[in-house]
Formats: C-alpha cells, structure tokens, sequence
C-alpha cells in the first residue's frame, strides 16, 4: 500500500511541472525575469551569476522542493524554512523570498498558456497558501527580542571595557 501525497491537488502540480518541462527545457530565464520586475532590487545581488548557472540550480532546487512538498515531503517544509534564513543572510528580506513560489506559479501559468485550466490554478492557489504557512512559522532572524538587544549591549559594554 503506498501512501498517499500530502497535498490532495499534487497531480495537477505534477502535471502542470511536467508540461512545462517539454514546452520550456530551461524556465530559468522567464522565472528571473518575472523576479527582477516584481523585485528590482534582487538584480544586483545576482551580479556574479554571468551565466545564470546560481539562478538555474536555485530554480531546479526550488522545483525539487515543490514536487517533494506536494508528494511525500520528506524535506521540503524544512527546506523552505532553512533557506528561509540562509537568504536572509543575503539580506533577501522574508517578504521578498516569499514571493519567488508565486513568480515560478505566475511563470508555469505563462509556459502553459492555454494549457492553463480552472483546476491548476486551483491547485497552485492551495499550494502557495500552504508554502506561505511555512514561511509564516518560520522564525525571523531579522527581529531582535528585548531580552537578546539587552545582553548584546552588555556584551558590548564588556567588550569595550576589556
């Protein structure tokens, strides 16, 4: 008895990535894109990556992800979560990485074309909303406690001290 995925729209999804696999080996290009113009100000942080060759591993990671999510997810939710913070570290703002699921949902609908329905937009909505509440639950690294902020500055002060 194999189980069953954990997200009930996971055919859908499936079929949609695979339909867009043989119109468009390499989405790489139209996902940036769409990025750039919604987030101008990622552009630059992508200026080592001459060849896309960082975009393009990001996306085929993103696109494990989403297929693990929608099947057994063995790793994806923590996936998110982590590279959550690691980008973050890049100082790509929470509400900005946020909205890259939504780009490569925004761009798959593009590929697809007429190829879109009622029922993979249904899907992608139901997925989106279900990646945001990882994103939701995903601690910040961005906001300091009053506690934490306190023993920063004595540690500061002994520091200085010392």
């Amino acid at each position: 008895m194999s189980a069953s995925p954990a997200f009930a729209h996971a055919a859908a999804i499936e079929a949609s990535l695979e339909r867009v696999a043989e119109l468009c080996p390499d989405p790489t290009p139209l996902v940036y894109a769409r990025l750039f113009a919604q987030q101008p100000q990622m552009a630059p942080l992508f200026w080592r990556d001459t060849k896309d060759s960082i975009k393009g591993e990001m996306l085929a990671r993103a696109f494990d992800a989403l297929l693990d999510f929608v099947g057994e997810r063995r790793y994806a939710g923590h996936m998110i979560g982590t590279e959550l913070v690691t980008h973050e570290g890049y100082d790509v703002p929470r509400e900005v990485f946020a909205t890259f699921f939504t780009v490569v949902a925004e761009t798959v609908q593009e590929i697809l074309g007429d190829e879109w329905t009622a029922e993979i937009a249904a899907a992608w909505r139901a997925l989106l909303a279900e990646i945001d509440l990882y994103v939701q639950r995903t601690p910040r690294t961005d906001v300091v406690s009053p506690a934490m902020d306190e023993r920063r500055r004595e540690l500061a002060a002994r520091f200085e001290a010392s």
